[in-house]
């Protein structure tokens, strides 16, 4: 079988597709105000996961009855969604933030 150039340049478009989409999901997702709005207080973790995918941030701050999960909001370059959670697993709020990358 013979590949033209076009075939080939076909080909590493694909690839490099898939690998920009992997590295995305190995990151974390990113939402939309329409997917911020699905989650509300009292959601399990799985239902949370299930509405946005696999958070970007997961961290458990001092002090916090749970886990922690932050998205990056498409369309911003410094604004977080961030999902509170209880000791059980329950949403316990919502909430944006601007993130400062600035040292």
């Amino acid at each position: 079988m013979t590949r033209t150039p076009t075939t080939s340049r076909l080909l590493l478009t694909a690839g490099l597709l898939l690998g920009a989409a992997a590295a995305h999901a190995a990151g974390g997702y990113s939402v939309t105000a329409a997917q911020e709005n699905r989650v509300s207080p009292g959601m399990d973790r799985a239902a949370v996961q299930q509405a946005l995918g696999t958070p970007e941030i997961n961290v458990q701050y001092l002090n916090e009855p749970g886990r922690t999960w932050s998205y990056q909001v498409i369309g911003t370059e410094s604004k977080l969604f961030d999902v509170d959670f209880s000791a059980n697993g329950k949403v316990l709020s919502t909430s944006e933030r601007i993130v400062d990358d600035r040292t």
